[in-house]
């Protein structure tokens, strides 16, 4: 399979989505069923179906946020010590919830044979509060570069449990409180970086808003402008929903689109017909 990205900008019109929210609400009564393969695999193939983005996906914090709610004992192994890390380690080294992961990725690899298939997390930094939070009732971790390096090892070890996964990228995901803001922020990542090379993940950033630095050495960010370094998947804007005209596809990129959970099915189709 062509590099996952050589593959959306050559088309000229490539086009991402992000339909978790909105096709749970629409075809899964509200959710989406990530604990059950079976029910997820066919959630999907009927969104896939519906909606035709160029990529696949796998949301791993969506998948480890239900697996928390249907395991509290978990949440209380990760709650054992508030050092800003324990709570990721802990998450990170459930077997359960890596046999789970690495079962839905197998399954949906061979549901979309022919599909780039993502496997999309938050970064290491986002990932150290996002756990922390879950592990304490919302409280905020201080994070520094210290617990990031230590996260991104976490992470780094977790992810070879997608070997056999058949993934053609892997996707980290900011918020705007987390983007690296320098080379030497992003380096933090780079045993995350390691292994997606070694088992020739292509590699981006999704990058809220788009103010990182650079992104030298990554494959591709998802942003709402060009960053240095990586070819570039132009994030839709939200008022493009509303009505707005639709960004063009960038020169030797692609676009990037989330799909609001509350849209209607009927402006859904009406908006995607504009971007293609």
């Amino acid at each position: 399979m062509a590099a996952l990205t050589e593959r959306l900008a050559a088309s000229g019109h490539g086009l991402w989505l992000d339909y978790g929210a909105y096709a749970g609400r629409l075809l899964a009564n509200g959710a989406a069923p990530w604990l059950d393969v079976d029910a997820a695999s066919g959630w999907l193939r009927k969104a896939q179906s519906l909606l035709k983005s160029d990529v696949v996906s796998l949301p791993v914090a969506a998948v480890a946020a239900d697996w928390l709610r249907a395991h509290p004992e978990l949440v209380g192994a990760m709650a054992a010590k508030r050092r800003n890390v324990f709570a990721l380690k802990t998450l990170l080294a459930d077997e359960g919830l890596r046999a789970h992961l690495a079962t839905l990725a197998l399954v949906l690899r061979a549901s979309f044979a022919g599909a780039p298939l993502v496997l999309a997390l938050p970064s290491p930094r986002l990932w150290v509060t996002l756990a922390h939070a879950q592990a304490h009732a919302g409280e905020t971790a201080e994070v520094d570069a210290d617990a990031v390096d230590g996260a991104a090892a976490y992470v780094a070890d977790f992810l070879r449990g997608f070997a056999e996964a058949g993934l053609d990228g892997l996707l980290l995901e900011e918020s705007g409180e987390t983007e690296p803001a320098s080379a030497e922020d992003l380096q933090l990542y780079q045993a995350v970086f390691n292994v997606a090379a070694h088992y020739r993940w292509e590699t981006g950033l999704r990058l809220p808003l788009g103010r990182c630095a650079a992104a030298t050495g990554l494959g591709f960010v998802l942003a709402p402008q060009a960053v240095a370094g990586a070819r570039l998947g132009l994030r839709v804007p939200a008022a493009f929903w509303d009505g707005a005209p639709p960004p063009g596809c960038p020169d030797g990129g692609f676009r990037f689109a989330e799909i609001p959970a509350g849209a209607s099915p009927e402006g859904v189709l009406e908006r995607l017909a504009a971007l293609r």
